[in-house]
């Protein structure tokens, strides 16, 4: 009797130390990126600024919170900044956003960076430059729901990586946006 007390209670301190949020690196197209979960994959049909695009997917749940990370390619990249307003304003309708904090993406830390040479500056489409966004909105229940938001481009190449939670914490955004790189 005393040994399965034991084995419970270990059982329950091994899961309490266990990380919730276990990162691991994925790839979407030419993006590498970090996400706490294993992600599910899928494609869909959207139209946005006028176009129809395949926009690739990937996404997962952890820690009371959904990561996305998704990929299109445009036919015409002179449409690449047409494309990521009518994407930035798309996901803040979805959302319901509230309110919204537009602010110029940095990129990943140097140091993070420094050690992967194949590392890419995310914007390098002149004048076309990675914007995040800190959104506060409502999930189609009505419960609160706060965002973190990156868009960016590469040539024709639009890329998107998101978080969503009812209460965002570093722990949730920290890696995720700081450890992107280009291949």
């Amino acid at each position: 009797m005393r040994l399965s007390k034991f084995i419970g209670a270990a059982a329950v301190f091994l899961a309490a130390c266990s990380p919730a949020l276990n990162w691991r690196e994925v790839r979407l197209d030419r993006l590498a990126v970090w996400l706490p979960c294993k992600p599910d994959q899928g494609q869909r049909s959207v139209h946005l600024a006028s176009q129809d695009v395949a926009l690739d997917m990937m996404g997962c749940e952890s820690s009371g919170a959904l990561f996305a990370v998704s990929h299109t390619r445009l036919r015409d990249p002179t449409q690449v900044a047409a494309f990521l307003r009518a994407w930035r304003a798309a996901a803040l309708e979805n959302m319901r956003a509230t309110a919204a904090n537009e602010r110029p993406f940095a990129g990943a830390h140097p140091a993070a960076n420094a050690a992967k040479p194949t590392a890419a500056p995310l914007a390098t489409i002149p004048g076309i430059e990675p914007v995040m966004v800190e959104a506060q909105g409502q999930k189609p229940n009505g419960d609160a729901l706060q965002a973190r938001l990156l868009w960016f481009s590469s040539g024709a190449d639009v890329f998107h990586i998101a978080v969503y939670a009812p209460r965002l914490t570093a722990d949730m955004t920290e890696t995720l946006f700081s450890e992107l790189r280009l291949q």
